[in-house]
């Protein structure tokens, strides 16, 4: 029965409807054709979202790292200390000079010095990257500093996978100097 009325009313259509019809039609697939120009956008959004995805890991990537730099420690115990001479740390200062005497743990082979010393009137940092010290190796070095010294830092580098660190919290610190 429904069938037959479909038909019906498709016989009651005038040429009129049917070019109303085909016009809407053709807009209609106009509109689709337009649509399917525009189908670009999807594809663009996409890249998008993940270049903004790769740059915020990036952005978040190095602020981790920074924090780990900052937090880091030295990965293995260098035991460095002053050589012992008498029954005194070997460290001593003249007018114009501070001396001193470093072993070497048999751990690790340190690649250089750091020495921080604070005076009465300044504070100066020296870089030693020629106390290279052997595993079990002795170091006598030498750093020109004038004026009275109040304490004297000194802190191992070492190299660990082609990268060098400086190793702060091994570091050897003496307030107890006399003249040489």
């Amino acid at each position: 029965m429904r069938l037959l009325s479909l038909f019906s009313f498709f016989e009651d259509f005038s040429f009129d409807i049917i070019n109303q019809y085909s016009r809407y039609i053709y807009i209609f697939s106009f509109f689709f054709l337009i649509m399917d120009k525009f189908g670009i956008a999807p594809l663009i959004a996409t890249l998008l979202l993940i270049s903004f995805a790769v740059s915020l890991g990036v952005v978040v990537m190095n602020f981790g790292r920074a924090q780990v730099e900052l937090e880091a420690e030295c990965p293995l115990n260098i035991d460095m200390e002053f050589a012992v001479i008498g029954g005194a740390d070997d460290i001593c200062t003249t007018g114009s000079e501070v001396k001193f005497s470093v072993e070497n743990s048999v751990n690790i082979k340190v690649q250089g010095l750091l020495v921080n010393i604070i005076g009465t009137d300044k504070a100066e940092t020296f870089e030693l990257p020629d106390a290279v010290i052997e595993k079990g190796g002795l170091y006598f070095g030498k750093v020109a500093f004038s004026g009275e010294v109040r304490q004297i830092k000194i802190t191992p580098k070492i190299v660990l996978q082609g990268e060098e660190q400086i190793c702060t919290e091994k570091a050897l610190i003496t307030e107890r100097l006399k003249g040489c």
